[in-house]
């Protein structure tokens, strides 16, 4: 047990390390919109205790996920909502164990009856505790308080804007792990079908459900640059990279819910003691593999490895939507069409990731209809 603990320390002192290092431009970004904030609430209007400005200003960097510039003006209305219905609460009725829930609600109520968001409510209710405890009445001026929230959250939108953070490379990390535990799943399906070992998907399964955070910070990450990308004119040249990002964040999430669908189908095929073809298995390793190169793909931020890999990608996917006929499937049990239906619509998901459309991508698969949609496309 001590050997373990000492191998376990230099690892978490690597992974915070590594998770600090990652956070020292946006740690800097409040800083600089903090200061500033403060700056010029105590130059420029004379407020001696300008508690408001940096707080607004580091709330609105502390926002993720794309609408900032929408929540920044939720909060400043919430502040100075909160602010000035404190001060004139606060004023007439004093301060007290019966004042606060009074004050509270209060604040909430004007809040919700402005705007339905969350943010605006809460703000309304924080501004005003401030003011009933912190800020009593008398310390500023309840419109020097509303002016200190406005400049704070004018100088956060300033900052995001003069002071970006890459565009791409969060949204592209996000989209890597997702795409990674596409393909680690898929692999271990793969894998363990023909050794009938259901404690294998079971635990494969465990890890894809629990995707669901990951995918919701892929798609805030995105987000968030694409916001970014608008705000700042300094990333303007990224227009069409992150417009391209963005797009590709429901085939990589449907791709990660279709491997779902499928571990879950190979779990009952295992249960049953049933198995799929040969080519069925080749099919699903397959794109486990194609996954696995395009999480690695976005780990990088150069186009020429784009350029280079994805025709390529695009090859084997149309191979495989060629291949992944009903025959493949034929005289299988029904769990087995099942997977096989899961394979076809993964070959999709990963074909629209590499920039086709999805009637293109539909296309590609051999059809299972005499009268398909949309015409096949497929390679003989």
């Amino acid at each position: 047990m001590p050997t373990m603990g000492l191998h376990y320390a230099p690892n978490l002192i690597t992974t915070r390390w590594q998770r600090l290092k990652a956070s020292l431009f946006p740690i800097l970004q409040v800083g600089v919109a903090a200061g500033f904030a403060n700056l010029i609430a105590v130059h420029l209007f004379s407020h001696h205790q300008p508690f408001f400005a940096p707080m607004a200003a580091v709330i609105v960097l502390g926002l993720t996920g794309g609408d900032r510039l929408r929540r920044a003006v939720e909060l400043n209305i919430g502040v100075s909502l909160g602010v000035g219905v404190g001060d004139l609460f606060v004023g007439h009725f004093g301060t007290g164990w019966w004042q606060m829930p009074l004050l509270v609600m209060a604040s909430l109520a004007v809040a919700v009856f402005l705007d339905k968001g969350p943010l605006m409510a809460t703000q309304a209710a924080l501004g005003s505790v401030l003011i009933a405890t912190i800020m009593p009445p008398g310390t500023v001026g309840g419109s020097g308080r509303m002016l200190d929230a406005f400049v704070g959250g004018l100088i956060g939108v300033i900052v995001i804007a003069v002071m970006p953070t890459s565009p791409l490379k969060g949204g592209r990390m996000e989209i890597s792990k997702v795409l990674a535990l596409t393909a680690s799943t898929l692999a271990e399906v793969a894998a363990a079908i023909p050794e009938q070992d259901a404690e294998r998907i079971q635990k494969a399964l465990k890890k894809a459900r629990g995707s669901q955070a990951n995918i919701n910070s892929m798609i805030a990450a995105a987000k968030e640059g694409e916001e970014s990308v608008a705000v700042s004119p300094l990333l303007w040249r990224h227009k069409r990279r992150i417009k391209s990002l963005v797009r590709i964040l429901n085939p990589v999430d449907n791709a990660m819910r279709n491997t779902r669908v499928l571990s879950r189908r190979a779990l009952t095929l295992v249960e049953d003691h049933d198995t799929v073809s040969k080519e069925q298995l080749w099919i699903i390793s397959s794109l486990a593999d194609v996954a696995g190169q395009l999480a690695e793909l976005y780990t990088k931020s150069g186009d020429l490895d784009e350029h280079v890999a994805i025709p390529e990608l695009v090859r084997r996917l149309r191979e495989l939507g060629a291949r992944a006929g009903l025959e493949v499937a034929e005289g299988g049990v029904l769990t087995a069409q099942v997977i096989l239906a899961q394979s076809r619509s993964i070959i999709v998901d990963l074909l629209q990731v590499c920039g086709m459309s999805r009637y293109s991508a539909v296309a590609v698969l051999q059809p299972t209809s005499a009268h398909p949609a949309m015409p096949p496309e497929v390679c003989d």
